[in-house]
């Protein structure tokens, strides 16, 4: 039996380390300006050195996660954080715009092994009562390590180079690495040797249907959310003038606010709603989607200040409803020993069709218009069509988890 103490403890580490694999993803947004002037690069390069993290990343997850359901997660994670902290520093030593795209492929593979193991670590931890919940405090790391990434970045980009800015973000991953070390790994319910193979994970989860649904709609939401943010802080500083510290540090702001609200509200809605109605998880994702598309569209046309920062408030507010509920649908609708292969699959599939081109997309697109506001709005067409293919998943999420329950 786990304490409440080191249940608490664990999910202080999780979660701060969240934060740090997000602070490590994101700074390189506010950094753009810097690294294109530096290294005299177009936008389309610019997006590809996010392509090149996402492909390492998501071509990594599968395989991490599947030994995340076999071996001892606390060991995989160290190793994780400490791979993507290494690579993150060793970004501020790449002399050219190749080695650069190199290295931030190693610190994809990083924080690969990491996304798929800590949410199940959590779920071991708490009961399907208070999971999404507890999720929602995990996923808290999402917008508050973006935001702490994307305002770090700008000030330390302008002031100190932004080489220094990836030396500085690589410390508190390689702190926590000792913290890791001190979770205790949680009982899972099933014993090793019902333990699924790979093959009979993947069949299981082509014949779950809501987990297809999540697919597909998590890599739209991706898609335009991943594209947004990364060129939102320059398209800031280029279509509406701003400074990039004024521009970093108001998305940074905005985002860390909003989005620690919406993930831990969506959370608390979907545990709240989903005592009552099992469709829950996709309708709370699903709503929140709606709502922020004539919000997000609204942020990239409007030119006051005074109305973009309420614009962008609540499009990033309820853009990050979904990421609680749907983390915690799939651990629903899988029975524990698939939980990390199909999170990480899950990775490898939204990011694939999701993120894996969107920055590359958009840079394109703004080389070719010479209008960074043309390829940015692919984002809000995109968050349209997740939510609704969430809407139609969500009969067969009720049935899924009605499914497993039945069978355990």
């Amino acid at each position: 039996m786990i304490s409440n103490r080191m249940k608490i403890f664990a999910l202080t580490v999780l979660t701060s380390l969240n934060v740090v694999n997000y602070l490590d993803r994101s700074i390189i947004s506010a950094l753009l300006p810097f690294i294109r002037a530096d290294l005299k690069l177009n936008d389309t390069q610019l997006g590809l050195l996010h392509t090149a993290f996402t492909f390492s990343y998501l071509f990594s997850a599968p395989f991490l996660g599947f030994l995340g359901d076999r071996m001892n997660r606390k060991w995989l994670a160290s190793a994780s954080v400490f791979l993507w902290s290494i690579a993150t520093a060793a970004s501020g030593m790449a002399r050219s715009y190749h080695a650069l795209l190199a290295i931030r492929a190693g610190v994809g593979i990083g924080e690969a092994g990491y996304g798929p193991v800590a949410p199940t670590l959590i779920s071991d931890y708490y009961s399907e009562k208070v999971r999404s919940r507890m999720l929602s405090i995990y996923y808290v790391g999402i917008p508050l390590g973006s935001a702490i990434g994307i305002i770090s970045g700008g000030d330390l980009g302008q002031h100190f180079g932004w080489r220094t800015a990836f030396w500085v973000a690589a410390i508190p991953g390689l702190v926590l690495v000792f913290l890791t070390l001190l979770i205790k790994e949680p009982k899972r319910t099933q014993s090793p040797s019902e333990i699924p193979s790979f093959g009979e994970t993947i069949r299981t989860l082509i014949s779950t249907p809501s987990y297809l649904y999540n697919i597909l709609g998590t890599a739209a939401m991706t898609f335009a959310t991943v594209g947004l943010a990364y060129w939102f802080p320059t398209f800031l500083s280029r279509e509406r003038h701003w400074s990039i510290t004024q521009a970093t540090r108001f998305f940074g702001a905005t985002t860390v606010v909003a989005g620690i609200a919406g993930t831990v509200f969506g959370g608390f809605i979907a545990d709240f709603w989903q005592n009552r109605n099992k469709k829950s998880y996709f309708y709370v994702a699903a709503i929140g989607m709606l709502l922020a598309v004539p919000l997000t569209l609204a942020s990239l046309l409007v030119e006051s200040k005074a109305f973009t920062f309420p614009f962008v408030f609540l499009a990033v507010f309820f853009l990050f409803f979904n990421i609680s509920p749907l983390n915690a649908a799939i651990i629903g609708v899988v029975r524990p020993r698939m939980r990390a292969t199909a999170l990480a699959l899950n990775i490898l599939a939204i990011h694939l069709l999701g993120d894996a081109l969107s920055t590359w997309v958009v840079g394109r697109v703004s080389d070719l218009t010479n209008s960074l506001m043309l390829g940015m709005l692919i984002g809000p067409v995109a968050i349209l069509l997740g939510g609704l293919i969430l809407l139609v998943g969500s009969n067969d999420l009720a049935k899924d988890q009605e499914r497993l329950q039945s069978n355990s």
